[in-house]
């Protein structure tokens, strides 16, 4: 492995790893609305219904749908590595420039 390409691992991996650690600090620090001691943790109903909780079979879609959008990043990232391997490829061997043509290939 190149040493470019090792330093480029490297950075996406923490880039990764960041966003990662700042999702899971966000959602422990969300605000859980806790009954005061000595006050039952459910009221008294208000006219107001709480949000039903979502059945697993809707969690299970999201899980997917992320699973699905990160593995389709992980895909077109590789594709964009094949290519650029493609070009550096072609540049080593000097394929990059015009054409040259050759009497044969003036189409007479």
């Amino acid at each position: 492995m190149s040493k470019r390409l090792r330093w480029v691992s490297i950075l996406t991996a923490l880039a990764l790893a960041s966003c990662l650690m700042a999702v899971i600090l966000e959602a422990g620090s969300q605000d859980v609305a806790k009954a005061p001691p000595g006050q039952p943790a459910v009221k008294a109903s208000t006219g107001e219904t709480a949000a039903a909780p979502r059945p697993p079979r809707e969690r299970m879609a999201v899980n997917v749908l992320l699973a699905w959008i990160w593995v389709s990043i992980a895909v077109l990232f590789w594709l964009i590595r094949l290519r650029v391997r493609e070009a550096d490829r072609v540049y080593r061997l000097g394929l990059h420039g015009p054409a040259v043509r050759t009497p044969k290939d003036t189409g007479r």
